[in-house]
Protein backbone atom coordinates (compact mmCIF):
# COMPACT_ATOMS: atom_id res chain seq x y z
CA UNK A 1 0.00 0.00 0.00
CA UNK A 2 1.35 3.41 -0.99
CA UNK A 3 2.31 5.74 1.84
CA UNK A 4 0.22 8.85 2.45
CA UNK A 5 1.97 11.95 1.17
CA UNK A 6 0.26 14.23 3.66
CA UNK A 7 2.20 16.40 6.07
CA UNK A 8 0.26 17.94 8.93
CA UNK A 9 1.32 21.61 9.18
CA UNK A 10 2.57 23.17 12.38
CA UNK A 11 -0.23 24.85 14.37
CA UNK A 12 -0.45 28.61 14.13
CA UNK A 13 1.34 30.17 17.12
CA UNK A 14 -1.18 31.10 19.81
CA UNK A 15 -0.34 34.78 19.63
CA UNK A 16 -1.12 34.88 15.89
CA UNK A 17 -4.51 33.14 15.94
CA UNK A 18 -6.48 36.39 15.84
CA UNK A 19 -3.97 38.45 13.89
CA UNK A 20 -5.17 40.06 10.66
CA UNK A 21 -1.91 41.89 10.02
CA UNK A 22 -1.25 42.73 6.35
CA UNK A 23 -4.84 41.89 5.39
CA UNK A 24 -7.48 44.17 3.91
CA UNK A 25 -11.12 43.96 5.01
CA UNK A 26 -14.18 45.58 3.43
CA UNK A 27 -17.09 46.21 5.80
CA UNK A 28 -20.32 47.56 4.34
CA UNK A 29 -22.35 49.88 6.53
CA UNK A 30 -19.24 50.36 8.63
CA UNK A 31 -19.81 53.86 9.97
CA UNK A 32 -22.29 53.01 12.73
CA UNK A 33 -24.01 50.28 14.72
CA UNK A 34 -23.01 46.67 14.10
CA UNK A 35 -20.82 47.62 11.13
CA UNK A 36 -18.85 50.10 13.23
CA UNK A 37 -18.26 47.44 15.90
CA UNK A 38 -17.07 44.96 13.26
CA UNK A 39 -14.79 47.58 11.73
CA UNK A 40 -13.26 48.33 15.12
CA UNK A 41 -12.51 44.67 15.92
CA UNK A 42 -10.96 43.93 12.53
CA UNK A 43 -8.82 47.06 12.76
CA UNK A 44 -7.71 46.13 16.28
CA UNK A 45 -6.62 42.75 14.89
CA UNK A 46 -4.34 44.54 12.42
CA UNK A 47 -6.40 44.67 9.23
CA UNK A 48 -6.52 47.68 6.95
CA UNK A 49 -10.22 48.45 6.65
CA UNK A 50 -12.43 49.80 3.88
CA UNK A 51 -15.84 50.95 5.04
CA UNK A 52 -18.85 51.85 2.97
CA UNK A 53 -21.94 53.92 3.63
CA UNK A 54 -24.08 56.64 2.15
CA UNK A 55 -22.99 59.50 4.41
CA UNK A 56 -19.62 60.96 3.43
CA UNK A 57 -19.18 62.89 6.69
CA UNK A 58 -19.68 59.77 8.79
CA UNK A 59 -17.19 57.86 6.64
CA UNK A 60 -14.55 60.57 6.98
CA UNK A 61 -15.09 60.73 10.73
CA UNK A 62 -14.58 56.99 11.05
CA UNK A 63 -11.48 57.15 8.83
CA UNK A 64 -9.98 59.73 11.20
CA UNK A 65 -10.85 57.68 14.29
CA UNK A 66 -9.17 54.57 12.91
CA UNK A 67 -6.10 56.59 11.88
CA UNK A 68 -5.90 58.16 15.34
CA UNK A 69 -5.83 54.69 16.90
CA UNK A 70 -2.92 53.67 14.67
CA UNK A 71 -4.87 51.82 11.99
CA UNK A 72 -5.47 52.34 8.30
CA UNK A 73 -8.94 53.03 6.90
CA UNK A 74 -10.56 54.14 3.69
CA UNK A 75 -14.17 55.28 3.52
CA UNK A 76 -15.94 54.81 0.18
CA UNK A 77 -19.38 56.31 -0.37
CA UNK A 78 -21.56 53.65 -1.99
CA UNK A 79 -25.15 52.50 -2.36
CA UNK A 80 -25.62 48.74 -1.91
CA UNK A 81 -28.20 48.78 -4.69
CA UNK A 82 -25.72 50.16 -7.26
CA UNK A 83 -23.48 47.49 -8.79
CA UNK A 84 -21.09 50.03 -10.42
CA UNK A 85 -20.57 51.66 -7.02
CA UNK A 86 -19.92 48.28 -5.40
CA UNK A 87 -17.33 47.42 -8.06
CA UNK A 88 -15.71 50.78 -7.32
CA UNK A 89 -15.46 49.82 -3.62
CA UNK A 90 -13.42 46.73 -4.50
CA UNK A 91 -11.31 48.61 -7.05
CA UNK A 92 -10.43 51.33 -4.54
CA UNK A 93 -9.60 48.76 -1.86
CA UNK A 94 -7.15 47.03 -4.23
CA UNK A 95 -5.72 50.35 -5.39
CA UNK A 96 -5.15 51.59 -1.84
CA UNK A 97 -4.15 48.39 -0.01
CA UNK A 98 -3.07 46.08 -2.84
CA UNK A 99 -5.60 43.31 -2.19
CA UNK A 100 -8.88 42.25 -0.63
CA UNK A 101 -8.77 39.46 1.95
CA UNK A 102 -12.05 39.82 3.84
CA UNK A 103 -15.52 41.02 2.89
CA UNK A 104 -18.23 41.55 5.49
CA UNK A 105 -21.65 42.11 3.92
CA UNK A 106 -23.25 43.93 6.85
CA UNK A 107 -25.22 46.83 5.34
CA UNK A 108 -28.96 46.28 4.99
CA UNK A 109 -32.28 48.05 4.74
CA UNK A 110 -35.33 46.67 6.56
CA UNK A 111 -38.56 48.59 5.97
CA UNK A 112 -41.31 47.13 8.12
CA UNK A 113 -44.18 45.72 6.08
CA UNK A 114 -46.54 42.81 6.64
CA UNK A 115 -46.97 40.42 3.72
CA UNK A 116 -50.37 41.72 2.53
CA UNK A 117 -49.11 45.32 2.58
CA UNK A 118 -45.74 44.78 0.91
CA UNK A 119 -45.56 46.70 -2.35
CA UNK A 120 -43.37 45.89 -5.32
CA UNK A 121 -41.42 49.06 -4.55
CA UNK A 122 -40.70 47.93 -0.98
CA UNK A 123 -39.77 44.42 -2.17
CA UNK A 124 -37.37 45.73 -4.84
CA UNK A 125 -35.82 48.33 -2.52
CA UNK A 126 -35.12 45.67 0.11
CA UNK A 127 -33.88 42.93 -2.21
CA UNK A 128 -31.74 45.24 -4.34
CA UNK A 129 -29.69 46.17 -1.27
CA UNK A 130 -29.91 43.14 1.00
CA UNK A 131 -29.66 40.31 -1.52
CA UNK A 132 -28.65 41.53 -4.99
CA UNK A 133 -26.12 44.06 -3.70
CA UNK A 134 -24.56 41.66 -1.20
CA UNK A 135 -24.46 38.86 -3.79
CA UNK A 136 -22.65 40.89 -6.42
CA UNK A 137 -20.30 42.64 -4.02
CA UNK A 138 -19.25 39.14 -2.90
CA UNK A 139 -18.71 38.25 -6.55
CA UNK A 140 -16.57 41.34 -7.17
CA UNK A 141 -14.53 40.72 -4.01
CA UNK A 142 -14.11 37.02 -4.82
CA UNK A 143 -12.70 37.86 -8.23
CA UNK A 144 -10.15 40.17 -6.61
CA UNK A 145 -9.24 37.45 -4.10
CA UNK A 146 -8.79 34.88 -6.88
CA UNK A 147 -6.56 37.29 -8.81
CA UNK A 148 -4.38 37.75 -5.72
CA UNK A 149 -4.19 33.99 -5.21
CA UNK A 150 -4.09 34.14 -1.41
CA UNK A 151 -7.57 32.87 -0.55
CA UNK A 152 -9.94 34.97 1.50
CA UNK A 153 -13.03 35.21 3.66
CA UNK A 154 -16.57 36.33 2.85
CA UNK A 155 -18.97 36.79 5.75
CA UNK A 156 -22.64 37.60 5.17
CA UNK A 157 -24.67 39.04 8.04
CA UNK A 158 -28.14 37.47 8.25
CA UNK A 159 -31.05 37.85 10.68
CA UNK A 160 -33.20 35.57 12.81
CA UNK A 161 -36.14 37.04 10.88
CA UNK A 162 -35.07 34.83 7.97
CA UNK A 163 -35.44 31.72 10.16
CA UNK A 164 -38.31 32.73 12.46
CA UNK A 165 -40.31 35.62 10.95
CA UNK A 166 -41.70 38.27 13.25
CA UNK A 167 -44.47 39.07 10.77
CA UNK A 168 -43.54 42.70 10.15
CA UNK A 169 -40.36 42.26 8.08
CA UNK A 170 -41.53 39.91 5.35
CA UNK A 171 -39.44 41.29 2.46
CA UNK A 172 -36.34 41.63 4.67
CA UNK A 173 -36.63 38.08 5.99
CA UNK A 174 -37.02 36.71 2.46
CA UNK A 175 -33.92 38.61 1.29
CA UNK A 176 -31.82 37.34 4.20
CA UNK A 177 -32.95 33.75 3.69
CA UNK A 178 -31.99 34.10 0.02
CA UNK A 179 -28.57 35.37 1.11
CA UNK A 180 -28.13 32.27 3.28
CA UNK A 181 -28.76 30.05 0.25
CA UNK A 182 -26.30 32.14 -1.77
CA UNK A 183 -23.74 31.85 1.06
CA UNK A 184 -23.78 28.07 0.82
CA UNK A 185 -23.46 28.15 -2.97
CA UNK A 186 -20.53 30.57 -2.72
CA UNK A 187 -18.81 28.37 -0.13
CA UNK A 188 -19.07 25.33 -2.37
CA UNK A 189 -17.87 27.06 -5.54
CA UNK A 190 -15.08 29.13 -4.01
CA UNK A 191 -13.55 26.35 -1.92
CA UNK A 192 -11.09 25.47 -4.71
CA UNK A 193 -9.72 29.02 -4.40
CA UNK A 194 -9.33 28.70 -0.60
CA UNK A 195 -12.00 31.35 -0.07
CA UNK A 196 -14.09 30.51 3.00
CA UNK A 197 -17.67 31.78 2.97
CA UNK A 198 -19.84 31.87 6.08
CA UNK A 199 -22.75 33.72 7.60
CA UNK A 200 -23.46 35.16 11.04
CA UNK A 201 -27.06 35.51 12.13
CA UNK A 202 -27.92 38.28 14.54
CA UNK A 203 -30.93 38.24 16.80
CA UNK A 204 -32.45 41.27 18.49
CA UNK A 205 -29.36 43.45 18.60
CA UNK A 206 -29.63 46.92 20.12
CA UNK A 207 -27.52 49.78 18.78
CA UNK A 208 -27.03 53.27 20.18
CA UNK A 209 -29.33 54.63 17.48
CA UNK A 210 -32.07 52.29 18.66
CA UNK A 211 -31.54 53.24 22.29
CA UNK A 212 -31.86 56.91 21.37
CA UNK A 213 -35.11 56.17 19.48
CA UNK A 214 -36.56 54.28 22.44
CA UNK A 215 -35.64 57.06 24.85
CA UNK A 216 -37.09 59.77 22.62
CA UNK A 217 -40.25 57.80 21.86
CA UNK A 218 -39.58 57.89 18.12
CA UNK A 219 -38.91 54.18 17.62
CA UNK A 220 -41.24 52.80 14.96
CA UNK A 221 -42.32 56.21 13.73
CA UNK A 222 -40.62 55.85 10.37
CA UNK A 223 -40.15 52.09 10.22
CA UNK A 224 -42.96 51.32 7.77
CA UNK A 225 -43.91 52.83 4.39
CA UNK A 226 -46.86 55.23 4.41
CA UNK A 227 -49.09 52.76 2.56
CA UNK A 228 -48.45 49.98 5.10
CA UNK A 229 -51.23 51.19 7.39
CA UNK A 230 -51.88 47.97 9.32
CA UNK A 231 -48.17 47.43 9.80
CA UNK A 232 -47.81 50.90 11.33
CA UNK A 233 -50.82 50.31 13.57
CA UNK A 234 -49.38 47.00 14.77
CA UNK A 235 -46.00 48.55 15.54
CA UNK A 236 -47.56 51.49 17.37
CA UNK A 237 -49.64 49.07 19.44
CA UNK A 238 -46.56 47.01 20.31
CA UNK A 239 -44.69 50.18 21.27
CA UNK A 240 -47.49 51.42 23.56
CA UNK A 241 -47.80 48.00 25.20
CA UNK A 242 -44.06 47.86 25.85
CA UNK A 243 -43.73 44.74 23.70
CA UNK A 244 -40.45 45.84 22.12
CA UNK A 245 -38.87 46.38 25.52
CA UNK A 246 -40.01 42.93 26.66
CA UNK A 247 -38.62 41.35 23.49
CA UNK A 248 -35.24 42.89 24.25
CA UNK A 249 -35.12 41.77 27.88
CA UNK A 250 -37.60 39.44 29.58
CA UNK A 251 -38.36 37.36 26.49
CA UNK A 252 -34.67 36.79 25.70
CA UNK A 253 -33.10 33.63 27.20
CA UNK A 254 -30.11 35.64 28.45
CA UNK A 255 -32.40 38.46 29.62
CA UNK A 256 -30.72 40.99 27.40
CA UNK A 257 -30.50 41.92 23.72
CA UNK A 258 -27.38 41.39 21.67
CA UNK A 259 -24.76 44.14 21.60
CA UNK A 260 -23.00 45.14 18.37
CA UNK A 261 -19.73 43.79 19.75
CA UNK A 262 -21.28 40.32 20.11
CA UNK A 263 -21.59 40.20 16.32
CA UNK A 264 -18.19 41.84 15.84
CA UNK A 265 -16.42 39.15 17.86
CA UNK A 266 -18.10 36.43 15.82
CA UNK A 267 -16.99 38.11 12.59
CA UNK A 268 -13.45 38.40 13.96
CA UNK A 269 -13.47 34.67 14.70
CA UNK A 270 -14.58 33.80 11.15
CA UNK A 271 -11.99 36.21 9.70
CA UNK A 272 -9.11 34.78 11.71
CA UNK A 273 -7.02 31.62 11.67
CA UNK A 274 -9.26 30.25 14.43
CA UNK A 275 -11.78 29.51 11.65
CA UNK A 276 -9.33 28.25 9.04
CA UNK A 277 -11.40 25.11 8.37
CA UNK A 278 -14.88 26.62 8.65
CA UNK A 279 -16.90 27.26 5.49
CA UNK A 280 -20.56 27.10 4.48
CA UNK A 281 -21.69 27.62 8.07
CA UNK A 282 -24.17 29.95 9.71
CA UNK A 283 -23.00 31.06 13.16
CA UNK A 284 -26.02 32.01 15.27
CA UNK A 285 -25.22 34.98 17.51
CA UNK A 286 -28.64 35.45 19.05
CA UNK A 287 -28.30 34.44 22.69
CA UNK A 288 -30.59 31.46 22.28
CA UNK A 289 -33.42 33.59 20.88
CA UNK A 290 -34.43 30.89 18.38
CA UNK A 291 -34.98 28.46 21.27
CA UNK A 292 -38.14 30.30 22.29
Amino acid sequence: MAALSIAIPEPTPFGDLLSLKDRCAIVTGGSRGIGEAILRRLSQAGASVVLTGRGLDALKKKEAEIAASGGQALGVQADMASLPELQRVVDQAVERFGRVDILVNNAAVFPASMFLETSEETWDYTHDADLKGAYFLAQFAARAMIMAGKGGRIINVLSTDALRPTGILSAYGAAKLGLWSATQAMAKELAEHQILVNAVTSGSTITQDRINQFNSGTFGANEAPENAVKTREKMEGMLKAGAFGQMLSKMMPLARPGWPDDLAKAVLFLSSDLASYVSGNNLLVEGGQLLR
